[in-house]
């Protein structure tokens, strides 16, 4: 049996081997648009957040490529002002599968991005009103679906720009419900690739 495992994994193994797999890191700007940003007392009111990543690109053919990518946004917010006083900061956990294709080749020149992601969101937030009472607390929603796309450039087989719109579909509604119903935001990212 164990050997009958092992010739398993060593096949299902091989077209893996074969491929041209690089790994690398993304960070860059993580910008909220939308109700993520402008929903008054829910959103972030606040243009800039941040991001970093890690990513595996398994190359199919010279224009065809699927990444796997793993990245954390932090989206920080500002107070939106006035006798009741709301902020939100938003953190997003991102897995997800992306489609690239590379006009050129995977080495140099223009590609697009579409792909999927699973999200987990978690919104610390903290109220406060003119009286200066405070209360602070957190919502969070986990295995939300998301989409994004985009496209970039790249310079060498080491260095690429690229820009992505996310969108994740949350819940608006409930105990840790957002407020609205999906959570948009662009990534501009620098993208570094490791491997061969």
């Amino acid at each position: 049996m164990r050997h009958r495992v092992a010739l398993t994994l060593a096949l299902l193994g091989l077209p893996l081997a074969a491929q041209d797999i690089n790994g690398g890191l993304q960070t860059g700007l993580s910008l909220p648009v939308g109700d993520l940003k402008d929903k008054s007392g829910l959103g972030t009111n606040q243009f800039f957040g941040a991001h970093v990543g890690g990513h595996l690109d398994f190359n199919l053919t010279s224009h065809h490529q699927i990444r796997g990518q793993l990245t954390y946004h932090s989206l920080p917010g500002s107070g939106w002002g006035g006798f009741v006083d709301n902020q939100n900061d938003y953190k997003v956990l991102q897995v997800g599968a992306d489609w690239v294709y590379n006009f050129q080749s995977p080495n140099q020149g223009w590609y697009t991005i579409a792909g999927a992601s699973i999200n987990s969101i978690k919104d610390d937030w903290e109220f406060t009103n003119g009286a200066g009472f405070r209360v602070s607390g957190s919502a969070s929603q986990s295995g939300k679906l998301g989409i994004r796309g985009g496209g970039g450039y790249t310079f060498n087989r080491n260095f690429s720009l690229e820009g992505t719109l996310n969108q994740v579909f949350v819940d608006k509604n409930g105990s840790d419900g957002f407020g609205f119903d999906t959570a948009t935001w662009a990534q501009v990212s620098a993208v570094f690739r490791f491997g061969r």
